[in-house]
């Protein structure tokens, strides 16, 4: 999906799926509902949602990163 395209799905109420041109992705199950983010097999609420949500993945793509990127790396369990 374009930016634009994003930016509507998520400031409207309706469910919806697509990735962003970052590679995030990016979904709303159920009307009124949280968007979500793929990360690790899994999806995870997004700590911010609507216009402020539309405000990060803005600020990733200046960047030249997705949101995924932001993450802290994960440590692997024999560690």
């Amino acid at each position: 999906m374009t930016e634009a395209q994003l930016k509507t799905a998520i400031t409207s109420p309706w469910p919806f799926f697509g990735v962003s041109p970052q590679g995030d992705v990016l979904a709303r199950y159920v009307p009124y509902g949280p968007v979500f983010r793929w990360s690790w097999n899994q999806m995870i609420p997004m700590p911010v949602q609507g216009s402020d949500l539309c405000w990060l993945l803005h600020a990733a793509s200046e960047e030249g990163h997705s949101i995924a990127d932001t993450e802290a790396p994960r440590k692997t369990k024999g560690q």
